[in-house]
């Protein structure tokens, strides 16, 4: 079975090589084109005018003055990338300015609410209460079309227009969803506790509140923002800022005589910012057109197939993506074009017009991933299994070596179908989505599905060496004895370089990961519990099909 299974992926491994493995199917040029035409509507925009005093720091370690008629036009020396650099760059600022502003105000109004309940003021503290929960409800919207733009940004694939480029601007799309995420999630806690104010239980779900706020304002959604200020180094504000919670409260202040409550006054503010926000830094700035579709031109570039069509590919994805196995995946990270990008982000939208040609390689790149750290943990396994039978053989059990190596090599024989779905689904995808063209030689898919099959190779050679050897009727015939060690000994070398290659590539592409599955290698080994460590690599490989492949709904592509 092993040698017709091995003849088998070699054979489909020579036809991709000549035929399936294909690279980018959307054409530089036309890429370039179509972002153009985004470029030349968003320099038109009104808003632009009102982002000054801003100066961004250029590869050259030079310094921009940012204005929109300079950097934007035509005539700008600047090329397209930089100009979409010099967006992303303005936008973090700008878009962090926001993010600051909400968390003063939230903050103040969530002390005001404490105060109230730590005075025993029940009406108050019901009213502050509501307001707090209503105007972070209210920023949900805001927040969304700030996390749009960006979104849009980080899906921008720089490297298609500019050849050597090796650095980019990262767009803080994770960074704005942490506070689109938050206000969703009040949203949807929000089960109107304020009915009945003489219910005893009230003033304490109405504290849970605002600890809740409190909590989110003073770890996570503080954290981010220290966050972003470190990525904002490019970016310098070369006037004073306005504080705005300052002129707020000094305003506040000043009409005290109409006896409105802080947190009414600044709840109302804020509502009045979340429209100006989405009209000048959303709108006005001509993303409204480019996301929703409303003006025509934005015809972003499709990707040619030869027996179907882009529409059914993103379809074929999105069914997919929606099975209930890549749930498990959330916790996973890859990297690509320079961004550390989170599988939930992946998976957060479905795939469409916009996203489809970054998304597409997200995914290939998270599946080949996985596969990649379950064959060097595969590997690592069975090089542990070798080590000990070798110590058996230096102590001069031969006959007992000779049973070892058997086992292992009868455990792996029933592995092998775990590599062949591994590498027909990469071809699957490959065939599907296309191999990316910018990737280097040790980290494409082409290298990854040539060590599946000289591993399978090597394992099918260690297979024919023990069968000369089962066949001898004297088991101590020098010379076949000598073969058949230096097989084994072949063999171990080769995993366990191929190992240590994989998680060298592996470590730049999946900075952070831990599977679902592992494989752990026992602390002792012994001829005892043999057996069943060479038994637990069968059960290894058969969770990685029903979890990975099944439970992913990979098993569609073959």
């Amino acid at each position: 079975m092993l040698p017709k299974l091995f003849y088998s992926i070699f054979y489909t491994f020579w036809i991709l090589t000549t035929k399936c493995f294909v690279s980018c199917k959307i054409r530089p040029k036309t890429y370039e084109k179509y972002l153009s035409g985004v470029m030349d509507h968003i320099k038109e925009q009104v808003g632009w005018d009102f982002i000054q005093n801003l100066d961004i720091k250029n590869d050259s370690s030079t310094w921009l003055r940012f204005n929109a008629k300079d950097i934007l036009c035509k005539e700008s020396n600047l090329t397209l990338s930089k100009k979409f650099d010099a967006i992303i760059n303005v936008l973090n600022y700008m878009y962090a300015e926001v993010i600051k502003t909400f968390i003063d105000h939230i903050r103040t109004i969530a002390n005001q609410c404490k105060k109230y309940y730590d005075f025993n003021l029940g009406d108050d503290l019901l009213s502050c209460t509501v307001l707090l929960q209503s105007v972070v409800e209210n920023s949900k919207t805001m927040f969304e079309q700030l996390y749009n733009v960006m979104n849009y940004l980080s899906n921008i694939d720089f490297k298609l227009l500019v050849c050597g480029k090796k650095t980019f601007s990262i767009p803080i799309v994770d960074d704005i969803y942490t506070f689109v995420d938050f206000a969703t999630l009040k949203i949807q806690q929000n089960t109107h506790i304020f009915i009945d104010p003489n219910d005893p239980n009230t003033k304490k779900d109405a504290y849970e509140v605002i600890l809740d706020v409190i909590n989110f304002i003073e770890g996570k959604g503080h954290e981010t923002y220290q966050k972003i200020k470190v990525q904002n180094s490019l970016v310098v504000n070369n006037h004073k800022p306005k504080c705005l919670l300052e002129e707020n409260l000094e305003d506040y202040k000043a009409q005290h005589y109409k006896h409105i409550e802080l947190s009414n006054y600044l709840s109302e503010w804020l509502n009045v910012y979340y429209v100006e926000i989405f009209t000048n830094l959303y709108k006005n700035l001509g993303f409204e057109q480019v996301l929703e579709s409303k003006k025509e031109g934005f015809r972003h570039p499709v990707h040619i197939y030869d027996n179907t069509s882009q529409k059914q590919v993103i379809q074929l994805i999105n069914t997919i993506t929606n099975e209930s196995g890549w749930k498990s995946l959330k916790h996973i990270n890859i990297v690509f074009n320079e961004q550390v990008i989170s599988a939930n982000r992946i998976l957060r939208h479905p795939a469409d017009k916009l996203n489809f040609h970054c998304k597409k390689q997200h995914i290939l790149r998270l599946i080949k991933c996985i596969y990649t750290e379950i064959m060097f943990k595969y590997c690592d396994y069975v090089i542990s299994l070798l080590n000990f039978s070798d110590k058996v053989r230096f102590q001069c059990y031969f006959l007992m070596y000779l049973n070892l190596v058997q086992q292992i090599f009868d455990a792996v024989h029933e592995t092998t179908k775990m590599f062949d779905i591994m590498y027909k689904t990469l071809v699957s995808l490959n065939k599907l989505i296309g191999e990316y063209f910018h990737d280097n030689c040790f980290s494409n898919l082409k290298c990854f599905c040539s060590s599946i099959t000289k591993l399978l190779e090597k394992i099918k050679l260690v297979n024919y060496s023990l069968d000369i050897l089962n066949s001898k009727s004297d088991v101590n015939n020098q010379k076949t004895v000598k073969k058949t060690i230096r097989s084994f000994s072949e063999f171990l070398k080769y995993i366990t370089f191929n190992s240590r290659l994989l998680k060298k590539t592996h470590e730049k592409q999946c900075p952070f990961r831990n599977l679902l599955l592992n494989i752990d290698i026992p602390e002792s080994i012994n001829t005892d519990n043999f057996s069943s460590a060479c038994n637990k690599l069968i059960v290894f490989s058969k969770n990685v099909i029903k979890v990975y492949y099944e439970e992913l709904g990979l098993n569609k592509f073959n």
